[in-house]
Formats: C-alpha cells, structure tokens, sequence
C-alpha cells in the first residue's frame, strides 16, 4: 500500500515537471524548459469590428393622410399585402353642423401592411403615420460603422452577417451628426424579415502576405520581442508589432518566414535558455 502511495507522489511531480512553461530532462541530464511552438508563415491577417445591424425591407414608406381628422374606416389588415393606389383607410373631416365626405387614405406604394394606428375614431392629421407599407423583397441590412473606422469603409468593404458574406450596396458620405457612425446598407443574406436584429463584421483592416504571431507569444514592454527556437535554444529576437486581430498580431519586423517561435511558455524564458518544445504547429494561412 505504501509503495502504491509512493509510486503515486512520483507520478505527479513527473507530471508537472514536464507540464507547459516547466522544465524536462534529456538523457544528457540537462534540464530544458519545455515550451510550445509555431513555424512562422505568411497569411492574411483581417481585422475585423462587430457592430448590430437592423434588416430593412426593399422598399418602406410610412401613409400619412392628406388631411387631419379622425379614423373611421381601416380598409386592411395588418400582414396584407396592398398594391399602389388601393383604399387602405377613411378619414371624417365634419365638423358640428358640417358633413363633409370621408377622405380616403390612398397605399403609395405596394407591399406588406404594418399597422401604426389601430384605434377606429382616433384623431390623426398630417404628421401622423396611419399605417406603414414594407417590400420584402430585396431586404437590406441597415449598420453604423463606428467614427475612427469611418475612412476605411467603401463600397468593397467586406461585410459579413451573421457569418455570411453580403455585399455593400451604399455608404453615407456624412456621419451622423447624433450617433458620430457611418451609416452603411448592405444586402441581406436569405432568411430575415424586416426589423430583424443582426450581428454584422465590417473588415476595416487587412493584410496579406503577413507573418503573424499570437499575443501569447510576444514579450516585453520597452524592448518587445519574440522567442525564436535556433539549434535547441530560445534566442530573444525584437520585433516590431503591426495591426492585431484578436488573439494575433503582426510582427512587421524581426521574423523571417520559418522562424520557430515560442508560443505558450515565452514569459518563463531568458534569452539563451535551452527549451523542448512539447508540442509544434504551423500558422495556416487565413481561411477568412
């Protein structure tokens, strides 16, 4: 039992000896750090922001009657769809003593009805939206591109939604004044409706061909640099750092294509430190 126990004890400081960020032995006996690496490749590296956008239909007009007056006749039901000119309400402009004949509001454009006043016997008058009409065809998504990303956006932006690629139809040529957002309309991939919340990606930075590191990899805060693995050891190496993209950066100077770097383990490192590497991978180019 107590050889069990023993056994057991050993077992585990074996383990963490040879854990990431430790330390290993070779048959030589000389104690190596063990460490994570990567072989350095080019790729694109995107940069990429997350903004909400609103799906809107082809087409929305809100119906406003020509004159005030109160609502005693609704012609349709909300989800109908109307064609341009058709009857959708009337209006009773009479006054005590006065009749006058109901005023018909007329659809100024075809689509799908969306009720704004349900209540028969309502007052309205010129500034008051009775109804909307939307066209479901050709959904547009609608989204404000934050102020210090406004000078990249351009009708070749890449746009996503909801993960899909969707094309940029137009971009203001003015911010708005309220918001400080670039108000962008992109097309909408299948399956939304009009008034739809969705998550949108705006590109606002891209390079191709660069080689790229984790953060993980980088030290440093004066004198920043990286790990390189040369002939069994760590040799610190400056960079110089470019556009990040989540957990990834550029290194614009320092590496060479091919260099091994140390990716998990860096922090525990001084220049010249003998290392293992535990476990080795390569920097796929971008899929994205």
């Amino acid at each position: 039992m107590r050889e069990s126990f023993w056994f057991f004890v050993v077992f585990l400081l074996i383990s963490c000896r040879t854990s990431t960020g430790g330390e290993g032995k070779k048959s030589d006996g000389v104690v190596r750090k063990v460490v994570e690496a990567e072989v350095v490749f080019p790729k694109t590296l995107e940069r990429r922001i997350k903004v909400m956008g609103t799906v809107k239909g082809g087409n929305e007009v809100l119906v406003f009657p020509d004159m005030g007056g109160k609502l005693v006749e609704i012609n349709v039901y909300e989800g109908q769809y109307v064609r341009k000119g058709q009857v959708l309400a009337l209006i009773d402009r009479s006054a005590p003593g006065v009749e006058v004949k109901p005023l018909p509001v007329i659809a100024p454009a075809s689509g799908y009805v969306y009720l704004l006043v349900r209540d028969l016997g309502a007052s309205v008058n010129r500034s008051t939206p009775i109804m909307g009409i939307v066209d479901r065809s050709n959904p547009k998504v609608v989204f404000g591109v934050p102020e210090r990303f406004a000078p990249a956006i351009s009708r070749k932006t890449e746009v996503f939604v909801e993960g899909k690629r969707v094309r940029v139809l137009s971009v203001s040529p003015v911010l708005d004044p309220t918001t400080k957002t670039l108000s962008v309309r992109a097309s909408a991939p299948d399956g939304y409706i009009p008034g739809q919340g969705v998550e949108v990606e705006v590109v606002v930075e891209k390079k191709e061909n660069a080689l790229v590191v984790p953060i993980s990899a980088v030290v440093g805060k004066q004198n920043v640099g990286v790990f390189v693995i040369r002939g069994g050891r760590a040799e610190f190496t400056p960079v110089k750092l470019g556009v990040r993209a989540g957990e990834e950066v550029e290194t614009v100077e320092g590496l060479r294509e091919g260099d091994t770097v140390v990716v998990f383990g860096a922090s525990t490192l001084n220049d010249g430190d003998e290392v293992l590497i535990r476990r080795l991978t390569t920097s796929a180019p971008s899929k994205r």
